[in-house]
């Protein structure tokens, strides 16, 4: 069993790491996906830095297609990265895997007429968009029924099974596997529970690579902004590779405000990739879109990957407690009645004792 208390003493990440491999995820519609490759020099760009495209499956368009025979033909190397229609959950969950399913084949047999090379397949477990909007109406209280809910969840079974067979099939296909988690899958695989599965209706599936999203904007604003670092430096060890953002895009999260995730600062976003690039050779960021709009691939090109970011000690603290709190519902979640059987010995033990050593005190004060 892995230790409840375990902390670093390092202030930063542990060495400084050459220039990663880079992954920009593209998550736009027919038109504003043509009008961003149409940009002059941007697939030559892409194609001179080496980097890949993981490119959201809105759509199997003509206007998709032709921008991944123009990426694959200048050499840049292009993932498909799959996803549902919103009514449907958009992302892949335990509650839709019978949509999932159906979705690759469609997927697969448009890539085939079309003859479109990709190298890789990704799959993206998330909770449904419902879930998400119901989490922002509710807060925590969404979040202490799904709790309630998790060990009952009657689609886990069969939603392992279905994933299970399909990555057989990705794999049969000639494709790698890749799937975007959110980092407490971590936690859930290291307790050896599925508490987090369930409650977040999503799957740990193995795959060829495994990407965390440890996107820091979303969580970690304003006067918490600085714990961005110390969340990526706590869940970095476990990560084949690591996603960081939002420099902006994205699918709308609130459909009555139209709004969508909070973007990175300037400075968060180097931050970020220095620091995920100490853990991983595979960073991925999203979005293309965010950081063509904002100038920031100049930024990746020329920033220097081997100076340390330093993370200070509460920071690292701060994250160290949320993680341990965590694996302690975990492990609470594992041993259920046992393990409470368990405290209340050890709770009558401490009262004995105390009760020893109070009459042992009684009688020393006596002589």
């Amino acid at each position: 069993m892995a230790p409840l208390f375990v902390i670093s003493a390092s202030p930063s990440y542990p060495f400084a790491m050459p220039r990663p491999e880079i992954t920009f995820f593209c998550e736009l519609g027919p038109a504003a996906l043509e009008e961003l490759f149409a940009q002059p020099g941007l697939i030559e760009r892409l194609a001179a830095r080496r980097y890949k495209v993981a490119l959201g499956m809105l759509d199997f368009s003509p206007q998709r297609a032709a921008v991944v025979r123009r990426l694959t033909a200048a050499g840049v190397p292009v993932v498909a990265w799959l996803l549902l229609p919103i009514d449907a959950g958009y992302w892949f969950n335990l509650s839709n895997y019978p949509q999932a399913i159906a979705r690759y084949h469609e997927f697969r047999a448009w890539a085939e007429r079309e003859r479109l090379p990709f190298f890789a397949v990704g799959l993206d477990f998330e909770p449904s968009l419902k879930e998400l909007h119901a989490a922002r109406r509710m807060g925590a209280l969404h979040l202490f029924n799904r709790a309630l809910l998790a060990q009952r969840h009657a689609l886990y079974p069969a939603a392992r099974d279905a994933y299970l067979e399909l990555a057989a099939t990705i794999r049969h296909d000639g494709y790698e596997l890749h799937t975007y988690q959110y980092p407490p899958i971590v936690d859930d695989r290291r307790w050896g529970t599925t508490l987090i599965q369930r409650m977040l209706d999503v799957i740990d599936l193995p795959a060829d690579l495994e990407v965390l999203m440890l996107y820091t904007s979303p969580l970690w604003r304003g006067r918490l902004e600085a714990l961005g670092a110390a969340y990526i430096r706590s869940y970095g060890p476990h990560a084949d590779g690591i996603a960081i953002g939002v420099t902006g895009g994205g699918v709308v999260l609130d459909p009555l405000t139209g709004l969508t995730a909070p973007r990175m600062t300037y400075a968060s976003f180097q931050r970020d990739l220095r620091v995920a690039a100490a853990y991983t050779d595979s960073v991925h960021i999203f979005s293309l879109e965010g950081c063509v709009e904002r100038g920031w691939l100049e930024t990746i090109e020329c920033l220097d990957w081997e100076t340390p970011v330093r993370i200070a000690w509460r920071h690292r603290a701060g994250m160290w407690l949320i993680r341990n709190s965590i694996g302690a519902m975990l492990w609470a979640s594992r041993y259920g009645w046992t393990a409470l059987g368990w405290l209340g010995w050890l709770v009558a033990t401490g009262l004995l004792i105390q009760r020893r050593v109070e009459r042992w005190r009684a009688q020393r004060r006596r002589l």
